[in-house]
């Protein structure tokens, strides 16, 4: 840990010591459980593709569409699990599945997205983070922003105006802008997995092709995970660190307390407690509510902790107070 303490002025960071004898009992992998969760986004996701091309209408391909998006959500959330090792027990297993069924469909590689997560970790919110460094850079994560200035980000990312700053940062954690030049970004992305997906994309992307139904399917997966990787998995990724004050460990990082609208659509299965993850990353999602009641006894915690109460209250912080405007 001394290389984070170089980053950070003394008494920077909380003290966990309190906390982790439950943080090892709440880090319990529950294989079934996380299974049954992968598999259940999948059917959802199948089975609503197959229900639109067989009724064929315009309605229910965007209600698809929806339902579709919100379950690319869940699976986002299911790589960072399996980036921590935390989606199964077994590591190869936690790796293959995790590729497969989860960051190959994304464009992503469990093992180029943690080499930069992983750092992330170590130095939140300093120059060697990565996901620091792209928030300084895209003028779109600069706050506050007037409520004309929100709205017309929110409009833009709808439309995918701003896209390709999604994908310029997102390229390190894809296989295809890593497979000639696996050392690119500072990671030897080894033969044997580029390999994996190329076996992978031959067969998945073979299979779709061959389809009648062919544009139907690739328009509704790729389509919402358009949408939803430019609006919602935006806000929720600047909810996380953009914006808080920083001044110490229990306010660099913003925990969201969602809504049941927040949880469909933006931060399923838990993902809005980030402080709490944070502070002890091997605790798997199911348990990290668990955590967060736990640490809510402790009064340094209660008292320094940024939390926020749905992903609304995010924009609203994110928004100079109405005097200031």
């Amino acid at each position: 840990m001394n290389d984070i303490a170089q980053d950070r002025p003394p008494g920077y960071r909380y003290s966990r010591n309190a906390s982790v004898a439950l943080a090892r009992r709440l880090s319990a992998i529950d294989d079934r459980r996380n299974a049954l969760i992968l598999a259940f986004q999948w059917i959802v996701m199948i089975a609503a593709t197959v229900i639109a091309i067989r009724l064929d209408s315009l309605a229910v391909y965007l209600i698809a569409g929806i339902v579709i998006g919100s379950r690319i959500q869940c699976i986002a959330v299911l790589m960072h699990e399996a980036c921590h090792g935390l989606l199964f027990s077994n590591r190869r297993v936690n790796d293959l599945i995790g590729d497969i069924f989860v960051a190959y469909p994304l464009g992503m590689s469990i093992d180029l997205y943690r080499v930069a997560h992983l750092v992330h970790h170590r130095h939140t919110n300093t120059a060697r983070d990565y996901d620091y460094r792209v928030q300084r850079k895209d003028p779109d994560q600069h706050f506050p922003k007037s409520g004309r200035q929100m709205i017309r980000l929110l409009l833009r990312s709808l439309f995918g105006l701003n896209f390709y700053r999604v994908a310029r940062a997102g390229r390190v954690w894809s296989p295809l802008a890593n497979f000639h030049n696996p050392r690119r970004f500072g990671f030897d992305y080894r033969l044997s997995l580029r390999l994996r997906y190329v076996v992978w994309a031959v067969l998945v992307y073979g299979l779709v092709l061959a389809s009648p139904w062919r544009w139907q399917i690739l328009g509704l997966f790729l389509i919402p995970q358009f949408i939803w990787a430019n609006i919602f998995n935006r806000i929720r990724a600047m909810a996380e660190h953009v914006g808080v004050p920083d001044e110490r460990e229990l306010n660099g990082t913003r925990t969201v307390i969602p809504t049941l609208v927040d949880r469909f659509f933006i931060g399923p299965l838990n993902v809005g407690y980030h402080l709490e993850h944070h502070l002890f990353p091997s605790v798997p999602w199911h348990n990290l509510r668990h955590l967060h009641r736990h640490l809510m006894t402790d009064p340094d915690y209660a008292a320094h902790a940024h939390i926020t109460y749905g992903y609304r209250g995010v924009v609203r912080e994110l928004m100079p107070p109405p005097a200031a405007a």
